[in-house]
């Protein structure tokens, strides 16, 4: 069920474009390891010790989905923010705790958006606007079958001067549609379409926990996967892996975030053509001012 300990915000999305480039690379075992085979990171997050799958003292927000009803989109503070196909729907086909989670199906073709969305009074703005940890459970059934751009987070504020949004985004892209990607984009004629993509691929056919960090201060982005950080899709300012670069440079190659975070978005988006359904479950979700940590398998 939701637990929200904070208040405030505001809301801004948009739908995204597409991007190429990319870097390729071998993947990490699908079977989860313990968190102490983490590492706290270049920035220093500390390594939280594996936690239950229940509520940390840290969060703001917290939602199992044990109290949604099956087949219907999850309640309330939870917005839909699906389109062009894509449905999300709490069933028990898969869980990772309890009996229930969110099911994301993108239904092959081009543009498809899957999303459920902590926007204005979902409990975690003001608290994560300016430095915004999270913890998601996910079971992806299968990648896409061809190199398209795909989201399962995106984190969205409004720029400084009011002209325009920004996204930072983790997903995937390249290695056939596997690999695990950073990227960041902006609307309404600034022009960016950003990428920095990862050796490593994201799992299937299991569960995985995967967390992430979006900080203002330093226009920093970082995520972990079953505990590990994958420094590769550690963006400070702007990446410095092989294999990044921007499609449009209106920020000077620079990943700059807005003043506030006000959205985020969990789920699936993809933006272009494949031929195969994508099936994607979220479990146990987690928004933190602290670095959550895995649940205990």
């Amino acid at each position: 069920m939701p637990i929200e300990i904070a208040a405030g915000g505001a809301s801004g999305s948009a739908p995204a474009l597409g991007m190429t480039g990319g870097a390729g690379g071998a993947s990490l075992p699908e079977s989860m390891p313990s968190n102490a085979a983490g590492a706290a990171g270049s920035s220093g997050v500390p390594m939280p010790a594996p936690v239950a799958s229940g509520c940390p003292a840290t969060a703001l927000f917290c939602d199992d989905f044990e109290d949604d009803a099956l087949g219907q989109f999850p309640g309330a503070p939870w917005q839909n923010q699906t389109g062009s196909g894509a449905t999300v729907r709490v069933d028990g086909m898969q869980a990772f705790s309890g009996t229930h989670a969110v099911h994301v199906n993108s239904p092959a073709g081009a543009y498809r958006r899957g999303y459920f969305s902590l926007q204005n009074g979902s409990g975690i703005f003001p608290g994560a606007a300016r430095e915004m940890f999270g913890r998601e459970m996910i079971w992806l059934d299968a990648t896409p079958n061809a190199t398209v751009h795909w989201t399962i987070i995106q984190a969205e504020g409004r720029a400084a001067n009011g002209t325009h949004d920004i996204y930072y985004r983790y997903g995937g892209q390249q290695q056939g549609g596997a690999g695990l990607m950073a990227s960041y984009e902006t609307n309404m004629g600034v022009s960016t379409d950003c990428y920095s993509h990862s050796a490593t691929r994201i799992p299937t056919q299991a569960w995985a926990c995967v967390e992430w960090r979006f900080s203002v201060a330093n226009n920093e982005m970082q995520i972990w996967l079953n505990g590990r950080e994958l420094s590769d899709l550690h963006v400070i300012d702007r990446p410095t892996t092989a294999g990044s670069g921007c499609l449009g440079n209106g920020q000077n190659g620079e990943w700059l975030a807005p003043p506030a975070f006000s959205t985020l978005h969990l789920g699936w988006e993809q933006y272009q053509q494949h031929s195969n359904d994508t099936n994607l479950w979220v479990d146990d979700v987690v928004v933190s001012t602290q670095r959550v940590g895995c649940p205990a398998p």
